[in-house]
């Protein structure tokens, strides 16, 4: 394995859940005659082996080890894309359809705006097309609504959660993301936005572009440009706009979310909203630890477990719930 902790994760995972080819096999075990790469290789395994004995459902009709919980898990997922299937199918025709018709639909006035709502359900991500191209990355727990057609006036979508927009970009016809709080004009660019009602702040980070952010009722309240991130509290007028990385607020979309010393709190929120789960504290001075690091959203619980643990100096008790949201609790070491 390499010295480098981000590959040494990767290697210890795949071999965990047998996901190594055989070059990777022969790396990590080159690997393990360093001592330290040893010694993180049997904490992972006795995390691993703790979490498929010690969780159990408490009726007789569902098998206790977490192999069968992560099947259930798997097999929820599978039927959720089932009954979305044909929405999901029905939004990528439509696209492609409107493609063809989009000067008729936005030169047409006479028809009334129709709206769409689509609802992205916690663990879950979803991806779309709108009729003039702009593409739309949606993450877990988002709702967006969005038009049938695009008319001569505007271009106005409608965000609760979180989304990364694509934009098409037209100077006559400005595209317009609303939120409660803020209204993020498009001024020929890429951007994420994250507004979900049960967090205080709403962010917007720019990563190709300009975007004007202007208050729910349009008026102008300042100006992005890219490496820029913009922060309006709840209860404030103003904006708070300094530099930033934005892959740190964008890599989501790409399967994977990188932190920078952000507190355990606000990631425990994302990790609610990424495996369904619900997060408490033993004490609250734990929810004030700042992380940094790496997590694979497409990997299973278990190693998102094994990661922070590696990470940080916190444990994680998972509890199963037959009638609710599993449970986690963080405890410090």
């Amino acid at each position: 394995m390499e010295k480098n902790d981000e590959k040494n994760w990767e290697l210890i995972a795949g071999k965990l859940h047998g996901e190594l080819d055989p070059e990777e096999i022969a790396r990590f075990e080159n690997g393990l005659e360093d001592s330290q790469n040893k010694l993180l290789y049997s904490k992972a395994q006795k995390i691993h082996q703790g979490l498929s004995e010690v969780k159990q459902f408490k009726t007789s009709s569902i098998e206790g080890s977490w192999n069968k919980i992560n099947a259930q898990i798997r097999s929820k997922t599978i039927q959720f894309y089932a009954q979305n299937f044909l929405k999901y199918a029905a939004i990528l025709i439509v696209a492609f359809v409107g493609g063809y018709f989009v000067n008729q639909l936005v030169n047409d006035n006479n028809q009334p705006v129709q709206y769409a709502e689509m609802e992205v359900m916690y663990g879950q991500t979803g991806h779309l097309f709108l009729f003039d191209g702009t593409e739309v990355w949606l993450n877990s727990g988002s709702k967006f609504r969005y038009p049938n057609k695009f008319n001569r006036n505007e271009r106005n979508v409608y965000l609760e959660g979180e989304a990364f927009f694509k934009v098409v970009h037209n100077e006559k016809l400005p595209f317009k993301v609303k939120t409660a709080h803020l209204e993020v004009e498009d001024l020929g660019t890429s951007f994420n936005v994250s507004a979900y009602p049960q967090e205080s702040s709403q962010l917007v980070v720019l990563v190709e572009g300009k975007v004007q952010l202007n208050t729910p009722q349009g008026q102008k309240m300042g100006e992005m440009v890219p490496g820029q991130i913009a922060v309006k509290t709840d209860g404030s007028s103003s904006l708070k706009i300094q530099n930033t990385n934005p892959y740190f607020y964008t890599s989501w979309k790409d399967g994977k979310v990188i932190f920078d010393g952000e507190r355990l709190e606000d990631i425990s929120k994302k990790i609610e909203r990424w495996y369904n789960v619900d997060i408490t504290f033993e004490k609250e001075d734990l929810k004030n630890y700042r992380l940094s690091g790496t997590i694979l959203r497409n990997k299973p619980i278990d190693q998102m477990i094994m990661a922070m643990e590696m990470l940080a100096p916190i444990n994680f008790k998972y509890e199963v719930k037959t009638n609710a949201r599993n449970q986690i609790i963080i405890t410090g070491k």
